[in-house]
């Protein structure tokens, strides 16, 4: 993000006259809105504040102006330390970065009214368990991801069920999703998918079970039972696969 030099300085804890004698000296390491002609405001964008924490915390009454510089060329103000203090004085919401193209993979444009198509958004929450559920079976860490795991296939299937059911925000009960999928299309959901998601409504049938660390009554019905999670990632899989293609048959309308 972009920053005035009064910014910057508080940043840094000087005075502006000191963060002028600061950025003379290395202005080859500073960008051009940061180098601006006298009479123009100077703006500082991350990478010159970087620079600049590096300077400071190397700052002496006599600083050594070309071990700074050595640092400099060998990236040392990006180390984690320099970063941090960066982060600790950075907000979650910045303005549109300068220089922004397609290899800012680090974060995303935040759009008002919703950034994917319903379908996308199914599928990447589908792609996300199915990573999670994944890692924790390869890193033998089920014990500790299991609630994360399944809060994120059963959003999941809710999501996928109202998109072939049409169906709108008023529910997040499965089982009445299912209900309304089978009254919109005129069907039967098949077996033995039907019965996995009933079976998951029953454990969670408000989308909270797994959300909260208190106990939700319904699962109290479910008490010292079996959950295979190798079974599970094989049950998902062919529900989700069977949705999938009845959502691309109908064109994925909401």
């Amino acid at each position: 993000m972009n920053r005035t030099a009064a910014q910057v300085a508080k940043i840094l804890g000087v005075e502006l006259p000191q963060l002028k004698r600061m950025t003379a000296g290395f202005t080859d390491y500073l960008s051009k809105a940061a180098n601006t002609e006298k009479g123009k405001t100077r703006i500082f964008n991350d990478n010159d504040l970087l620079v600049l924490i590096y300077v400071g915390h190397s700052w002496e009454d006599e600083p050594d102006l070309e071990c700074i510089r050595i640092g400099l060329n060998h990236d040392e103000h990006h180390e984690e330390p320099f970063l941090e203090h960066l982060y600790l004085h950075t907000p979650l919401i910045q303005e549109w970065p300068d220089g922004l193209d397609e290899t800012w993979r680090h974060g995303i444009l935040l759009v008002g009214g919703g950034r994917y198509e319903y379908l996308e958004l199914a599928r990447n929450y589908r792609q996300i368990a199915a990573d999670l559920l994944d890692a924790a079976l390869s890193e033998d860490s089920v014990e500790q991801s299991a609630y994360p795991v399944l809060f994120a296939y059963r959003h999941t299937l809710e999501l996928y069920l109202k998109i072939i059911g049409e169906i709108g925000r008023k529910t997040h009960s499965l089982k009445e999703c299912v209900r309304l999928v089978e009254e919109k299309r005129n069907l039967r959901l098949p077996s033995p998918m039907r019965g996995w998601i009933l079976e998951l409504d029953q454990i969670d049938p408000g989308g909270t079970s797994f959300r909260y660390a208190d106990a939700d009554s319904s699962m109290n019905n479910h008490y010292e039972e079996w959950f295979d999670f190798r079974h599970f990632q094989f049950a998902m899989k062919r529900v989700f696969d069977a949705i999938d293609m009845a959502v691309s048959r109908i064109g994925g309308r909401v």
